[in-house]
């Protein structure tokens, strides 16, 4: 099985689960929770860095720091930094709460604004993927039925 066959089949145990418990991430199972969050979150900064990710509202409203948790979980500490520092930016608290605040925030913003230039740095980061795929080998656990040799 090839590395993005690992991957796509350990978050589809991770969307069955989430079924499970409602479509929260958060009331997964620890384990599973960085593939339920940053198999999204990645996949969004990577087609528009953290404008993309701010954009718009998730369900149930997590915090950003339970992504920043995910990314320190599979060992992107680096990127949770940089994360943790976009969301510092924001001129109010809870950003993840107020979609309207992030988005006229962020219209306010040049394109070279430290906040986006933190995105710029973050997005096409092949390494969260590998980082990823070796959080699935790490966790078979978690992850069963993945024949992973």
């Amino acid at each position: 099985m090839s590395e993005d066959e690992l991957l796509e089949r350990a978050s589809d145990t991770v969307y069955q689960e989430m079924e499970r418990v409602g479509g929260d991430p958060l009331k997964l199972p620890l384990v599973m929770q960085p593939i339920a969050i940053l198999y999204t979150v990645q996949a969004m900064v990577d087609n528009g860095g953290f404008r993309y990710l701010f954009e718009g509202d998730f369900p149930f409203s997590p915090p950003y720091s339970a992504f920043a948790a995910a990314y320190r979980e599979i060992g992107a500490s680096d990127i949770a930094d940089l994360l943790e520092r976009a969301v510092a930016l924001f001129p109010f608290e809870n950003p993840h709460l107020n979609s309207e605040g992030r988005n006229n925030y962020m219209d306010s913003l040049q394109e070279s604004d430290p906040l986006f230039l933190l995105g710029d740095m973050v997005c096409g980061d092949e390494r969260v993927w590998k980082l990823m795929e070796e959080y699935v080998k790490n966790h078979p656990e978690a992850f069963p039925n993945q024949n992973i040799q």
